[in-house]
């Protein structure tokens, strides 16, 4: 297991005085490629070997909001390898000790050229340690939004949405989500799938769908491709 500690700085925080969602997603992701650099497999190691790994879904259950000051501890560690994709464990403790964030997430390896997934090889996983942290979340890859939505305004993907990896960054669809929030919130389940790489320039069409205990936004191309789902329950 890998971890770091932090203090929540101002910078991170919301108009509610708490750190937003696509900020805890940002904690997670600084994790995972603090691990990955410290066991010599970090991004630029992956681009050396024209290798990426790239997340597919993920499954975030919120204890407790995140506030200024706060002491909290991060942590990661892979959960399990398969053939072609793989799991991995986040958490956010307070500093009592208490979870305040649980998270689950499926990757897979892709070649960087073709973008197309290639098998995980031993080289890839000898570096880490397998660990389950705690029960599994059943992170899952489907996720079935209700019939009822509603079309929201477009928007185009910026330059400053756009990772190293050249698409947008995993966090920046919960970052545009939140614009479509209440003000104040109290969901406390996430879940996302990311079905299609989203380019800058790209044009993109939200959709609301009411759910009879939250809402899921969904993100389609201007033909109607499905590019990243992303559901939030009460």
């Amino acid at each position: 297991m890998y971890t770091f500690n932090t203090t929540v700085s101002y910078s991170r925080l919301d108009r509610n005085g708490s750190v937003p969602y696509y900020e805890i997603m940002n904690y997670l992701q600084d994790c995972s490629t603090f691990q990955s650099v410290a066991l010599g497999v970090g991004p630029d190691h992956m681009k050396e070997v024209n290798k990426g790994w790239v997340v597919l879904a993920y499954k975030i259950k919120l204890y407790k909001p995140l506030k200024l000051g706060d002491e909290i501890c991060v942590g990661t560690a892979p959960s399990k390898f398969g053939r072609v994709m793989a799991n991995r464990q986040y958490f956010i403790k307070d500093n009592d000790g208490e979870y305040a964030v649980k998270a689950e997430t499926i990757w897979a390896m892709i070649d960087l050229k073709s973008r197309m997934p290639i098998r995980i090889s031993d080289d890839e996983t000898k570096a880490y340690c397998e660990e389950e942290i705690f029960e599994e979340l059943r992170v899952s890859r489907k996720l079935r939004p209700s019939e009822d939505r509603k079309k929201l305004e477009s928007f185009k993907v910026l330059s400053s949405y756009i990772d190293e990896n050249g698409h947008m960054n995993n966090a920046n669809y919960l970052r545009v989500a939140e614009e479509y929030l209440p003000v104040n919130r109290d969901f406390s389940e996430i879940e996302i799938v990311y079905n299609k790489e989203a380019l800058e320039g790209e044009k993109i069409i939200p959709y609301l769908h009411q759910e009879e205990n939250g809402l899921t936004i969904s993100f389609e191309s201007m033909d109607g491709e499905l590019h990243t789902m992303i559901k939030l329950t009460k």
